[in-house]
């Protein structure tokens, strides 16, 4: 089944609005599937570098090859042929020159994964040039064909959405186990068998191998399964690299290595002037799709989920990545989601900032809060920004008042 993406707007905005658009994220979350639209819709030209004929003449002449395959062209897979980037930009600056800017935009659509190494090389080949699109992997909305506009703490909003939404205990529970990569939902009700060990073998072939040796990629697997481990939970590298058997710079550089190919965030703690200095400076991690975090702590269905002792983190990890993923779908970076833990271990799951405003959520696999459950929300008050809306979201069926204009909401409210 193919689903209605709707970071799609983001893409045509962007198209219209710049010469070049990337497109990057993990392996296998719809980019190729993403741009075929733009293809088929606006006629433009498709190329993928997974063609090795193809990659070698690229390589070997960029400039002819560029000149070779006029715009409006998709490049798949540019991170393996970064000697196209000075050549397409001089492309577009004689447009620009010979044409006028608005003539320049939506020339060039760029997909490819390892974002960090991809989005430097390409920020700086291509300076003002380029927009940059993070495509996560699919949301609930769009498996469920809900609206989908950036999260934030309207109480009368999650009201309404609680309303006409729909998700019981267990579609939630089957769907954090499943994962949200496109290829996981295609025969509804039967995802791919042995899917996550085909994922996990790709990536460490195709991606992991060009960065560290054979002989470290079974220890660079023991991170991961370390890592999925503590989603949800903060990323102290000492401790890990007691665990794996590496050391501290070891885990550091392998960690950044998973954040390149989008398996893994790490959340800021969040910090004020006007806020005691006390605040742990430490980041949060999580992975960035919990079918592929479940697959490594072998969880391995619903039930499963709800006996381990995983399901609160998992369910954290879940929040989260929703709440991301209305972000990303929308153009937005996800840099202004914190979290806040201080000294005394008050903590608030998740801190919003948008538009001079601060919401504060509390991510629960339980059903049933009180006040006591939201006091750390008060420890931000000396903020010097206006407030949102607070709440929690949890596994409760309906909505639930807890303290004054602080709600318990249910997941499907996301």
């Amino acid at each position: 089944m193919i689903y209605q993406r709707h970071i799609l707007a983001t893409l045509k905005r962007s198209l219209d609005e710049y010469p070049i658009t990337l497109v990057t994220g993990a392996r296998q979350v719809g980019k190729t599937t993403l741009v075929s639209v733009i293809e088929k819709e606006s006629h433009y030209q498709y190329l993928t570098f997974d063609d090795t004929d193809l990659l070698a003449l690229a390589k070997k002449d960029p400039k002819k090859f560029v000149e070779e395959h006029p715009a409006p062209i998709i490049f798949d897979e540019v991170q393996k042929v970064k000697e196209l980037f000075p050549e397409i930009e001089a492309v577009v600056n004689r447009t620009k020159r010979e044409k006028g800017s608005q003539a320049a935009n939506g020339m060039y659509i760029l997909t490819g994964s390892q974002k960090f190494n991809l989005m430097k090389d390409v920020s700086e080949s291509m300076s003002g040039r380029v927009s940059i699109i993070e495509m996560p992997p699919l949301s609930q909305a769009e498996i469920r064909n809900w609206s989908e506009p950036v999260f934030s703490v309207d109480n009368e909003t999650l009201f309404d959405r609680c309303e006409s939404r729909a998700l019981s205990d267990e579609e939630l529970y089957d769907s954090i186990v499943r994962g949200f990569y496109p290829a996981r939902w295609e025969i509804e009700g039967k995802p791919i068998q042995n899917y996550f060990s085909n994922y996990i073998k790709t990536y460490l072939d195709r991606d992991v191998s060009q960065l560290i040796t054979l002989k470290e990629q079974v220890k660079f697997e023991d991170l991961l399964r370390v890592l999925a481990s503590l989603t949800g939970q903060e990323f102290i590298p000492d401790n890990i690299a007691k665990t794996v058997g590496v050391d501290k710079n070891t885990v550091n550089a392998w960690v950044n290595i998973a954040i390149t190919g989008d398996v893994v965030t790490l959340l800021s703690p969040y910090y004020e002037k006007s806020i005691n200095k006390r605040i742990v400076k430490r980041h949060k991690l999580y992975f960035n799709d919990t079918g592929l975090a479940c697959y490594l702590l072998g969880i391995d269905s619903a039930k499963a989920l709800r006996l381990s002792s995983y399901k609160g983190q998992l369910v954290e990890t879940y929040i989260h990545n929703e709440i991301r993923k209305s972000y990303l779908n929308h153009g937005l970076e996800d840099k202004n989601m914190f979290f806040y833990r201080d000294s005394n271990q008050n903590e608030i799951d998740l801190v919003l900032l948008r538009d001079g405003k601060l919401d504060f959520i509390e991510c629960k696999a339980g059903k049933t809060f009180d006040s006591k459950n939201v006091k750390s929300f008060s420890k931000l008050d000396d903020t010097s920004y206006d407030f949102g809306g607070r709440c929690i979201i949890c596994t409760t069926e309906e909505p639930y008042r807890i303290a004054p204009n602080v709600y318990a909401f249910p997941v499907r409210c996301l």
